[in-house]
């Protein structure tokens, strides 16, 4: 997800809205369905990036929205207010907030808002979809995977999910964490991840089915590349394919040989690189939040705690001195 296309629409005028929404790397066309309000107002926000775009609209008034046709890509609307009625396959679906409709290859859908709505829609490319699953199991899957038609949003699942796509709306802004792509890239795996376990599809009961350990040398492989590599966007799943086993086993090694996960590891060879470059560096030559940033870290404030457990003070110390500790 690195170098990601950001997009924000913020217009008054109905006819300037319908010709900007159109424009390429938004994921949705808008119509007005009938005479604008005096008090019409449209925005629209999100990014594309790699497999995986996102995108809010909100308006003022009823709109015809069209998703269109792609022969790779799975769609998501997750209406967040106003009701939504969406024509797929020749078949109607209404949805509301605390539901999410699921387009399959290929995505062409017709959805109808009412007044005053807010939606998400949500574009997965389908290859790295199916490819993530295959990488949870270790084994081939159908292609397209037939997900289910619809995703309940109240479920753990669902509500996890949602949650990273709301982070992920919020940090696409010019210099966020999407353009770090040690942040990005393991945030795209999660988004996937929490996809795959939100909603059902014929492989649902093998992710949650026990799987076997294996011994620490596996374990040990990643531990070298994370300790070897820690500036690179690592990810699970990408340490899991270099240790030639899929994610859950992975998973299971790290919690039987670790009690940790292989991400929290990463953390926290990380924080040390971090806590390595404020004792290095004079106040005016770095700053907390760009240190942490740089080391992959999205939050500052939970950086700080972190740092703070581990070191035994705030790191804004250790970048002063040892006169100030």
């Amino acid at each position: 997800m690195a170098d990601p296309q950001l997009f924000a629409i913020h217009e008054l005028d109905p006819q300037v809205a319908e010709s900007a929404s159109a424009t390429p790397g938004e994921i949705a066309t808008l119509e007005l369905l009938h005479r604008p309000t005096e008090a019409y107002q449209l925005d629209v926000h999100g990014f594309a990036s790699g497999p995986v775009s996102v995108e809010e609209a909100s308006c003022t008034d009823q709109a015809r929205m069209r998703l269109p046709s792609g022969d790779a890509d799975y769609v998501i609307s997750l209406p967040v207010r106003g009701a939504v009625l969406a024509m797929y396959r020749g078949k109607e679906l209404d949805l509301r907030p605390g539901q999410a409709v699921v387009f399959r290859p290929p995505a062409e859908a017709v959805m109808t808002t009412a007044d005053d709505f807010d939606v998400l829609v949500v574009r997965v490319d389908a290859a790295a979809l199916e490819d993530a699953l295959e990488g949870q199991l270790g084994y081939p899957v159908r292609r397209p995977l037939p997900l289910a038609p619809t995703l309940d949003l109240d479920s753990a699942g669902g509500r996890g999910w949602a949650t990273l796509l709301r982070y992920l709306l919020g940090a696409a802004v010019p210099g966020g964490p999407l353009a770090n792509p040690m942040i990005a890239e393991p945030l795209q795996d999660a988004l996937l991840a929490w996809l795959l376990q939100a909603i059902d599809h014929p492989y649902r009961e093998a992710l949650d089915a026990s799987v076997r350990s294996w011994g620490p040398r596996a374990v040990r492989r990643c531990v070298d590349t994370i300790e070897a590599f820690p500036q690179r966007p690592l990810t699970t799943a990408g340490l899991a394919a270099d240790a030639g086993m899929n994610v859950r086993v992975l998973q299971q090694c790290w919690r039987r040989h670790h009690d940790m996960t292989p991400m929290g590891y990463l953390r926290g060879v990380r924080l040390a690189c971090a806590h390595r470059d404020l004792q290095e560096h004079a106040p005016g030559e770095t700053t907390v939040s760009a240190t942490a940033f740089n080391w992959g870290f999205a939050r500052p404030a939970r950086f700080t705690t972190r740092y703070t457990r581990r070191y035994g003070l705030p790191p804004h110390q250790t970048l002063r001195g040892p006169a100030y500790a």
